[in-house]
């Protein structure tokens, strides 16, 4: 009897020229609006006009082929216990995030960087050139089947002289990117809070390696932040707009994907961001 009613329903909105929605059309009346940015926010100071849907079609993003197919993650220097851990946990989060093979391969030395290409921060902590480890050593390490590939380091970037740090940094043509979660308290007791900014951060800059630019559409994981308190107002998760994209290169179940980004956050006590992945879930379950 269901099935019929279900039938039913399908006929009627067939009839009368309504279509049922799609799960990003369902998932859009979630989204939440940015609003006017305030002073000091990345919008307030980068005049961005964001990307739709159509103009990222346009760009042809890297797609999953036999010959690649993962996605790599690449630690530079050297990582304590607790920094191990945020590192596997990432890698772990990530591929149920993009929902492809995601590997760790073995570390490289950071002295791969050259003196003239480090510097020491205002905490007098040594700071390694984010731009030289994008264009001369990542797609050095890059293996064949990459898909695309991510340096990892605990030590503080600076993506040129003029900055003072960057939290990670992306190409949009080679494939290549490079995060830092020096930033992010990886001592603390609490492990949570390093890797909520950890895992934001890396799926952010593996974003723009699939050609998506900064969302200025809505909050999402995708958004373009200044500091790490505007950091910390982002979301895990992609809007409808910025999901749609993402689908369209990788394919992948949605339900299946989102019961695995609510099993980690579960698991892993990050409970605001289990409160709007299952919001998403039961959306597009109705």
């Amino acid at each position: 009897m269901r099935k019929f009613y279900v039938f039913l329903t399908i006929v009627l909105l067939s009839v009368s020229g309504c279509k049922p929605k799609d799960d990003f059309e369902k998932l859009a009346s979630l989204d939440v609006p940015l609003g006017t940015p305030q002073s000091g926010e990345w919008l307030a100071e980068h005049k961005e006009s964001g990307q739709t849907f159509e103009q990222y079609k346009k760009l042809k993003p890297f797609k999953v082929t036999k010959n690649s197919d993962v996605i790599y993650i690449q630690p530079i220097g050297d990582f304590n216990e607790k920094e191990n851990k945020i590192l596997d946990l990432t890698v772990e989060y990530l591929s149920f995030f993009y929902g492809v093979k995601t590997e760790k391969l073995k570390p490289v030395s950071d002295k791969i960087v050259p003196e003239e290409k480090r510097r020491l921060n205002e905490m007098n902590a040594e700071q390694l050139d984010a731009s030289y480890i994008l264009d001369s050593i990542m797609p050095k390490v890059k293996p064949k089947n990459a898909l695309v590939t991510m340096g990892l380091s605990a030590k503080d970037l600076y993506p040129k002289p003029s900055w003072n740090f960057v939290f990670g940094l992306a190409t949009y043509s080679k494939g290549v990117g490079v995060t830092s979660f020096f930033r992010y308290e990886p001592n603390l007791p609490d492990y949570r809070i390093c890797l909520r900014r950890t895992i934001r951060t890396s799926a952010h800059e593996i974003g723009h390696m699939f050609k998506m630019k900064h969302c200025t559409y809505a909050k999402c994981v995708m958004n373009g932040v200044n500091s790490l308190s505007e950091d910390d107002r982002k979301p895990n998760t992609l809007c409808s707009v910025c999901l749609k994209k993402m689908h369209l290169n990788f394919g992948f179940d949605m339900k299946v994907r989102f019961q695995k980004l609510l099993n980690f956050y579960r698991k892993h006590g990050l409970t605001e961001d289990e409160k709007i992945i299952l919001e998403q879930f039961e959306t597009i379950k109705e």
